[in-house]
């Protein structure tokens, strides 16, 4: 067998697997993103040919559903929030998952690509309608609450860098002579530079209070 071939069954480091698969995408997608992720750059990136990634995993959304399956218990591998109070219980592991998928920026992209999130994301929201069921929250009102706890995860993900511009903004406008932005230019002028994930912890703990506060 010629050495070309050896390195198409064995690659640069070993037998080929699909850990060494979804290794190579991650790589990949950090490194370029997701959209630029194909499996002819994973085959080269692991020095094999591409048709023998194919007995690990079936395409590119394969890869992305791996990746975010990993990333995913990421979360639930560590010990997800406990306490007596169910409603910080919740804002905790909103927090907790927000960190995990803020320090991996393609996540987000990578949910919008395969529009399924993996089984290993299971245990989280079983644990968080674990507090909100014990907060006093029927089913309606907890599908409700959960669901909204996660748009805003993902909304903060997507557009949590618009706070600086939106600062901006209220600056170039309050600072022009005449402005009607009163109001605005106070803020602009006072307002500290809000990180996004400052406003994450307000936002995700003045959510979830809202939802379990007594009617």
């Amino acid at each position: 067998m010629s050495s070309e071939r050896r390195v198409g069954r064995v690659g640069k480091a070993g037998p080929l697997s699909r850990g060494r698969i979804l290794a190579a995408a991650l790589r990949l997608v950090e490194r370029d993103g997701v959209e630029r992720l194909t499996m002819r750059g994973v085959a080269e990136e692991i020095g094999t040919s591409p048709m023998s990634l194919y007995r690990h995993v079936a395409d590119k959304r394969s890869l992305l559903i791996g990746l975010l399956e990993d990333l995913a218990a990421q979360v639930s591998r560590q010990p997800l929030p406990a306490g007596p109070d169910p409603a910080q219980r919740v804002v905790d592991t909103a927090v907790q998952a927000y960190d995990v998928l803020a320090a991996n920026p393609w996540s987000v992209q990578a949910v919008l690509s395969v529009a399924e999130l993996p089984p290993s994301a299971l245990p989280i929201s079983e644990h968080v309608f674990a507090a909100l069921r014990e907060a006093g929250l029927d089913d309606e009102a907890a599908v409700l609450a959960h669901s909204a706890m996660w748009r805003f995860v993902w909304g903060q993900l997507m557009f949590g860098h618009f706070d600086d511009l939106t600062l901006v903004a209220y600056r170039r406008q309050g600072a022009e002579a005449g402005s009607e932005y009163t109001e605005l230019a106070k803020v602009a002028a006072s307002a500290p530079a809000v990180t996004p994930r400052d406003a994450f912890l307000a936002g995700v703990a003045a959510l979830v209070h809202g939802f379990l506060r007594p009617a």
